[in-house]
C-alpha cells in the first residue's frame, strides 16, 4: 500500500487509491464546511484512510455523533438476543414486564414501529435524559400513538432507552459496560463510548449548533406534529451533550462519542460478516436478519420511506445515507455524522465532525465522502 502526501491541513495517513477522500476533507475544511472532522475507511477489513483536520482535532479526538450511536447500540441488543436465544417477534414485555404495551415486539422497537416516539412534553427538559431510571419509567407509561406494527415513525431519542433497557433485562449489564466488554474491548477500539468516562472528556470536540430561527425550524419540523414531539425534549440538546453531564450520560440514541477510526473498525467487523481478526460479534444468520429491510412506507417523522432495517438505516433509494448500494447499512446522526458498512463495495466508512447542520440524514458533506470512497474501491 502506497501512502499519499496529505494536504497541509490534514493529519493521519491515506492510501493513494483513496486520495479523493483526503482531498475532499481538505476542501471542506478550507471552505468552512467543518470546523473539525475526521474520516476513516476500511476496505476488505483493512484500514485505508485515517485522517483528521481542523482546530483542536488530533488522532485521539472523539465527537458526540447523535443518532450514529444507534448502530453500536442496536448491535449490542442483537448480540444479547442471539446469546439468549430471544426472537425478534417476542413482546418487549416478555423480558421487561413493566413496559406493558403487550402488542409491541422487539422487532417493532428496532424498526421504529412501536408507536412511542414522543418525548417533548413528557419530561421537563433535556437534563432529565441523564437519569436512566426516569427515562425508563417514561417509556413504561407512554401509550402508543399508532397501532404497533401498522406504521413507522422515527423514535429519535426514545429508541435508545428501549434498546438499552432491553440489553440490561436480557444480559444483566447496562449498555455502557456491555459495549466496553463485548465490542470495544475485544476489537481494541479506542474512543468508542456511549456514556463517556470522565477521564476521556478532554478528548471530546465541542459541537457547534446550526444557527436557525424559529420560523426556519417550524418549517423543518411543524409544531404539534409527531416529528415535533419525537425529535427532542425541550431545551438545548447540543448544549447538553457538550456538558460534562451530557457527555457522561448513557443515551443509546444520541450520546455516543467516537473516533471515526473506532466506528470504521466496528462496521468493518459487520461488513466482513460479523467477524474480524478472530473476534465475532454476530453470526452470519443474525447479521442477515438485522440488515434486512423491515418496512418501505413513508416514515411518520422523517416523511420519506426509510427502508428501516433492525436498528439501521440503509443505502440505495431516495435518501442514500449510506451510498447508492442497497446492501449498505449504518446510521447517520443529527448534524452530519455517519458510519456504515457496504458489503457490496467491501467498505466500512465513518465521518465524525463538530460543526452541525440542520440535517438528520448525513447531508452533502458526508455523501460526497461516501461516494468518493466507493468509487476508489471500485478502481
Amino acid at each position: 500500500m502506497a501512502e499519499m502526501k496529505l494536504p497541509e491541513a490534514i493529519g493521519g495517513w491515506c492510501d493513494t487509491r483513496f486520495s479523493a477522500v483526503a482531498e475532499l476533507l481538505a476542501a471542506q475544511l478550507a471552505s468552512g464546511a467543518h470546523h473539525g472532522a475526521a474520516i476513516a475507511v476500511r476496505h476488505r477489513g483493512d484500514p485505508v484512510v485515517d485522517i483528521w483536520g481542523g482546530a483542536g482535532w488530533s488522532e485521539s479526538t472523539i465527537a458526540v455523533s447523535f443518532s450514529t450511536t444507534k448502530g453500536p447500540a442496536s448491535t449490542a441488543l442483537h448480540m444479547a438476543m442471539e446469546r439468549a436465544g430471544i426472537d425478534y417477534d417476542a413482546p418487549v414485555a416478555s423480558v421487561w414486564p413493566e413496559f406493558g404495551k403487550k402488542a409491541v415486539t422487539i422487532r417493532h422497537v428496532l424498526c421504529h414501529e412501536a408507536g412511542v416516539p414522543q418525548i417533548r412534553g413528557e419530561v421537563p427538559d433535556v437534563s432529565v435524559m441523564a437519569d436512566w431510571d426516569a427515562m425508563v419509567a417514561m417509556m413504561e407509561r407512554l401509550e402508543p400513538l399508532w397501532e404497533p406494527g401498522s406504521a413507522n415513525g422515527y423514535h429519535a431519542v426514545n429508541f435508545g432507552w428501549m434498546v438499552g433497557e432491553l440489553v440490561r433485562r436480557i444480559d444483566g449489564r447496562d449498555l455502557s459496560p456491555f459495549l466496553a466488554d463485548e465490542i470495544a474491548g475485544p476489537l481494541d477500539l479506542d474512543g468508542f463510548y456511549i456514556g463517556t468516562p470522565e477521564s476521556e472528556h478532554h478528548r471530546a470536540a465541542p459541537l457547534t449548533a446550526p444557527e436557525i430561527d424559529e420560523a426556519t425550524f417550524s418549517a423543518f419540523v411543524p409544531p404539534d406534529s409527531i416529528a415535533w414531539r419525537a425529535l427532542s425534549p425541550d431545551g438545548d440538546i447540543v448544549e447538553f451533550v457538550n456538558s460534562p453531564l451530557g457527555l457522561s450520560t448513557c443515551g443509546p440514541a444520541f450520546s455516543g462519542a467516537f473516533t471515526a477510526r473506532s466506528l470504521a473498525a466496528f462496521y468493518a467487523t459487520l461488513e466482513r460478516g460479523g467477524e474480524r481478526d478472530g473476534v465475532r460479534l454476530l453470526s452470519a444468520e443474525t447479521l442477515a436478519r438485522a440488515t434486512t429491510v423491515q418496512n418501505t412506507r413513508p416514515d411518520l417523522v422523517l416523511v420519506l420511506p426509510m427502508n428501516w432495517r433492525l436498528g439501521f438505516m440503509g443505502g440505495g433509494g431516495m435518501l442514500a445515507i449510506a451510498g447508492p448500494n442497497d446492501e449498505a447499512f449504518g446510521h447517520a446522526g443529527y448534524g452530519g455524522s455517519v458510519a456504515l458498512a457496504d458489503p457490496k463495495a467491501e467498505l466500512a466508512i465513518a465521518v465524525t465532525l463538530d460543526r452541525l447542520e440542520l440535517n438528520l440524514l448525513g447531508g452533502d458533506r458526508v455523501s460526497t465522502v461516501v461516494n468518493a470512497a466507493i468509487a476508489a474501491a471500485s478502481t
